[in-house]
């Protein structure tokens, strides 16, 4: 039809008779309508020839057998369980202080007059250095007093022992003359019966024997004097020699000496001021005496309190750090503190630390590490933290595949743990951490070839060989 229609135009040109505007009008929808159709045919046409051709290819491609699944094969490292004696380490962290230290005060009131030029903060001193001095002007004149005081009281019980040998011998004396006086009025009275001598001879005889007596008791009761004063003078000798010995302490005191070898950690003192024995003029510290103060928790203190090895006297290590350089100073635990440090919750303990043991000085104040030998732990297992699993497992290789053992973990101990029951001497325990980690998996520890499908250990491979 179509054709027809062009040929007809064909003609009317090829004639010289353009078409009439009036039949080109009528004939214009028609061939627009038959080219639609047409070229719907042919869109149809080329999709139903192409859905056959692609059922053709589908129905003459080649069938490939499905590959078989095989499980994938970690590399892993493994350890071998062996009990042995292990005792942990527990890291606390503590403050320095020194173990010595002492406010210096002056013993006696006065004006400074000298002060040593090492009488500053930080400064070295040694025992019996000499760090000020006080007016010794009054101090002197009171150790002359006393003194003098001293000499006048041991004149006068000089002289009072002189008068007790002369009371001595004047009563020996009177002794002797009331013996002869006895001894004759003893002979008047056997001469009265003979009629030799009268009464009143007698009588006179008497008398003298009553004076003789009253001589002796008179010389006696001297003597007993003096002796009594000689003690009352003894003791204020002895007062008076005390009051010496303190004029001359106070005089010695004018000087303030360092009493042992340390450091200044703080000073106070000037020429001319005047200071009392209530001022602190300096304080010092023991350089070779340092000690730290810890604390453990509750649960530390009472599993090491358990262990058979005392906790005094444990030695312990003492890290301290320093810009990007670290000391380690070796202490022992001295004492347990008097009262539970209830602000820090535990058990404060007190070690002693020589600050000489490191390169450099240890100073008061310092913050420091310290580790502190934990419990014994008699035939247990020690592992590395990436061995734990979820808290409580670890995974054990059996005919290289995984095997799930619940164990107990007794302490941990930097990146160990240390493992009380759970496991069998020679368990071949993994020690790295994979995360597809599950019973059954399948594992090779590197050099070792994988199990085959029957579960027994392959042959050894290369060792740089991968998981599969």
């Amino acid at each position: 039809m179509l054709n027809s229609i062009k040929d007809e135009q064909n003609a009317d040109v090829s004639n010289g008779e353009a078409p009439s505007a009036q039949n080109a009008t009528k004939k214009s929808p028609f061939l627009r309508s038959g080219r639609v159709v047409v070229q719907t045919l042919l869109m149809l046409a080329v999709l139903v020839g192409s859905y056959a051709a692609m059922n053709r290819l589908i129905d003459t491609r080649a069938v490939r057998e499905p590959r078989p699944v095989r499980p994938t094969i970690y590399t892993v490292e493994t350890l071998p369980a062996q009990p042995q004696d292990n005792r942990p380490a527990l890291q606390v962290y503590g403050e320095v202080q020194a173990a010595r230290s002492v406010e210096l005060r002056p013993l006696v009131n006065g004006e400074i007059i000298t002060v040593n030029a090492d009488l500053k903060a930080g400064s070295p001193v040694t025992k019996g250095d000499v760090l000020l001095e006080i007016d010794p002007f009054n101090y002197r004149g009171a150790l002359s007093e006393a003194k003098a005081n001293l000499a006048k009281a041991q004149a006068s019980l000089t002289e009072i022992e002189a008068r007790i040998v002369a009371e001595k011998d004047q009563l020996l004396g009177a002794q002797t003359q009331l013996k002869l006086a006895q001894s004759d009025l003893q002979r008047a009275q056997s001469l009265v019966s003979s009629g030799n001598l009268t009464e009143k001879q007698v009588e006179d005889r008497r008398l003298i024997v009553s004076q003789r007596e009253q001589s002796v008791s008179q010389s006696r009761n001297n003597q007993l004097i003096a002796e009594a004063q000689r003690e009352q003078q003894v003791a204020n000798i002895d007062s008076l020699s005390w009051k010496v010995e303190q004029a001359e302490r106070n005089l010695e005191n004018t000087v303030l000496r360092a009493p042992f070898a340390g450091v200044v950690n703080s000073a106070n003192a000037e020429p001319g001021r005047y200071v009392s024995s209530a001022d602190v003029v300096a304080t010092l510290y023991d350089d070779k005496a340092m000690e730290v103060r810890l604390t453990l928790t509750d649960a530390q203190y009472g599993r090491i309190s358990t262990d058979a090895d005392p906790l005094i006297g444990r030695a312990i290590k003492v890290i301290w750090v320093v810009g990007l350089s670290s000391y380690e100073y070796a202490g022992q635990i001295d004492r347990i503190a008097a009262e539970i440090a209830s602000s820090r919750g535990g058990v404060e303990l007190v070690a002693l630390i020589d600050p000489t043991s490191a390169a450099v000085q240890l100073r008061p104040g310092a913050f420091v590490e310290v580790v502190v030998p934990d419990r014994l732990y008699p035939e247990s297992y020690r592992l590395p933290e990436t061995a734990l699993y979820n808290g409580a497992d670890v995974f054990v290789v059996q005919e290289g595949k995984l095997a799930r053992r619940t164990v107990k973990v007794a302490a941990f101990d930097g990146e160990d743990i240390i493992v009380a029951d759970g496991l069998q001497p020679g368990d071949r325990v993994m020690t790295t951490h994979l995360t597809q980690a599950d019973e059954g998996v399948v594992v090779r520890q590197p050099g070792e070839a994988a199990a085959g499908t029957d579960g027994k250990p392959g042959k050894m491979a290369p060792a740089s060989a991968g998981g599969s």
